[in-house]
């Protein structure tokens, strides 16, 4: 298998692991690490999270550029019709219609608010006509609202929602033409923070942060290989990747204030009174500009063809 370029320790894999749906189940919510909350829509109101969602693409931009070119070399020639399942903010709708500029993209997603953000973000950047936006829900049937034989699929950080991703999975084999591409994402759990304290003086504070995240189910994991390959997909491609967030620029400060932030509200109850303070602290010192904190978490995607 061809190596793409390296994007922060990317290495592709294609290991034989089962398929396993998000721990702990789909109704989670991952406030911890960017994602929008669990299966169904995102609070309409919830505009912290919508930036947290923002911040998180722009740090993870060299891994869509990646996925992207992984995809366009898989198709092997320029997508007409693109579906964009979960698109959240719009972040990868607004991707796709750049990169392929002769296609209509078709961005689903079961959030009214998400969806009114999408079609701003495309006026705005003047690809409203080639953008079409669809409120739906993955666990109905969506296929009716996209056009028949379309030429790319792209689940970034949405599969894990649905109540059944196997079953999403084969509508997307039925709704590409032959030769189709589908692009997944997932976070893969590999999280870290240094210095390990979040420059509060609480001794591994951050390491105690992932651990009670963990108890919880977070980050919210899944490995879609064998299900793609069970949906009826060939050339399956693993990649992974590391997205490195640092609070010396503007943007990775605020995001691992709004983070952490909605870390503490996740963990309230969970971490004593210390470290509570020491969480408060952390974010204090982000806000203020007064601290430095390194953030890296592991993200996979992977590249698969219909028949």
């Amino acid at each position: 298998m061809q190596s793409l370029p390296t994007v922060v320790d990317m290495t592709p894999t294609t290991p034989a692991h089962p398929a396993q749906p998000a721990a702990h189940g789909h109704h989670h919510e991952r406030p911890g690490h960017g994602d929008r909350p669990g299966h169904g829509p995102a609070p309409e109101n919830d505009t912290d999270l919508a930036e947290l969602l923002d911040l998180d693409a722009q740090h993870a931009a060299p891994v869509l550029a990646a996925a992207l070119d992984a995809a366009a070399a898989a198709l092997g020639h320029a997508p007409r019709e693109v579906v964009d399942l979960g698109a959240g903010t719009g972040t990868g709708t607004l991707a796709l219609a750049a990169r392929f500029s002769g296609a209509r993209v078709h961005a689903l997603d079961a959030s009214a608010g998400m969806i009114e953000r999408i079609r701003a973000s495309a006026a705005l950047s003047g690809l409203s006509e080639r953008i079409e936006t669809h409120l739906v829900d993955l666990d109905t049937d969506w296929p009716a609202a996209v056009p028949h034989e379309v030429d790319m699929a792209w689940a970034a950080l949405s599969l894990h929602h649905t109540s059944d991703p196997s079953r999403v999975l084969r509508q997307v084999f039925d709704v590409l033409r032959p030769g189709g591409v589908v692009v997944a994402t997932e976070f893969s759990g590999a999280t870290t923070y240094s210095p390990a304290d979040l420059g509060t003086g609480s001794s591994d504070l951050g390491g105690r942060v992932v651990s009670a995240l963990a108890t919880r189910g977070y980050p919210v994991t899944a490995e879609w290989t064998e299900a793609l390959v069970a949906a009826g997909f060939s050339d399956v491609s693993r990649h992974e990747a590391t997205v490195a967030v640092s609070s010396r620029t503007a943007a990775g400060a605020r995001f691992l204030e709004l983070q952490l932030q909605r870390n503490r509200e996740l963990l309230g109850d969970e971490l004593g009174a210390d470290d509570l303070a020491g969480l408060d602290a952390a974010i204090a010192g982000l806000g203020a500009g007064a601290s430095s904190v390194d953030h890296t978490s592991g993200r996979v995607f992977w590249v698969a063809v219909r028949p």
